[in-house]
């Protein structure tokens, strides 16, 4: 070979190696620069490990207090449901056989979330708010993102907003993961997350009768407009002999209902509650009761 034409041939490869390389850089990388990110772009569907641009949520999720201390402080009404707890320890999911008039909450279902997701969920929180936002934060596995969207960096540069193509809403992924109607209550949120200063948030209104829930019970709901409180607290936890121990807290209760409360535990342990325990502290009123599901999730709260 004609020597000249090795060393060309050398710094052809040489150069097209350097050019794939850049490429490759580009379209695998998380990392992308400040200005990569101010440019909308598509994301096919992938398999990998929440792989999206920009930082990831991550903020305890263990039960409904910590959902609302990413919520705003217009929430009115939220659940949490540990799916994953549930289904390791109940034959059958036993969170959507509950009644409308317990709950008082429209329940969502592990179904609907993991059609949002095409995964597993394994915890679920969902609230509304008086300006008619909801927010909706899950944990899942795998952790994959499996859906098209167009990618906006969050005002503060930090995370990648995923405005989704098959349905209206957008993504922040993580632990837990954010999903809500729009790109500004999703700002919102990272907002509340990444404040230094303790915010405002939903907590802060529920906090009457958070202060005397339980932490052990897998599914949970918080109301402000039940009708017959302030406040209303649910919890329900089922436990090893599988029994059902549901706890209500009711902040400043109607006289009506503390009243017919009251009378109903009377003849809890005649009606084949093996608990029944009604305790009024100030303006704070605490039913704990334990028996056979059907019993338990029968009962009336008001």
């Amino acid at each position: 070979m004609n020597p000249k034409i090795g060393v060309q041939l050398i710094a052809a490869f040489m150069i097209l190696s350097m050019i794939l390389s850049s490429v490759a850089y580009f379209i695998g990388s998380d990392d992308s620069s400040e200005e990569d990110n101010n440019q909308p772009y598509i994301n096919n569907p992938q398999t990998e490990y929440f792989n999206v641009g920009g930082k990831q949520v991550f903020h305890s999720f263990n039960s409904i207090a910590d959902g609302l201390q990413m919520s705003n402080p217009q929430t009115f009404e939220a659940q949490f449901l540990d799916v994953e707890y549930i289904e390791s320890t109940a034959p059958e999911p036993w969170n959507e056989q509950l009644p409308l008039n317990l709950t008082t909450v429209y329940v969502r279902n592990k179904v609907e979330v993991d059609n949002l997701y095409m995964t597993s969920s394994k915890q679920i929180y969902f609230s509304q708010d008086l300006n008619n936002e909801f927010l909706l934060l899950s944990t899942m596995t795998p952790k994959i993102v499996s859906f098209e969207y167009i990618g906006l960096p969050s005002s503060d540069n930090q995370y990648l907003l995923l405005s989704r193509l098959d349905t209206t809403g957008t993504n922040v992924m993580g632990e837990p993961t954010i999903f809500t109607p729009t790109r500004e209550s999703a700002e919102a949120v990272i907002s509340i997350i990444e404040s230094f200063a303790v915010p405002p948030t939903a907590y802060d209104t529920f906090s009457p009768v958070l202060n005397y829930s339980d932490d052990y019970s897998e599914f949970q709901v918080v109301n402000s407009q039940a009708g017959f409180a302030d406040l209303y607290y649910l919890g329900l936890h089922r436990n090893d002999d599988g029994t059902f121990t549901r706890t209500t807290i009711y902040y400043y209760p109607s006289a009506e209902s503390a009243a017919h409360i009251s009378e109903l535990a009377l003849s809890g342990s005649e009606r084949g509650f093996s608990q029944y325990d009604v305790t009024t502290e100030e303006d704070i009123l605490k039913v704990v009761l334990t028996g056979e599901f059907s019993l338990v999730t029968g009962e009336d709260i008001e």
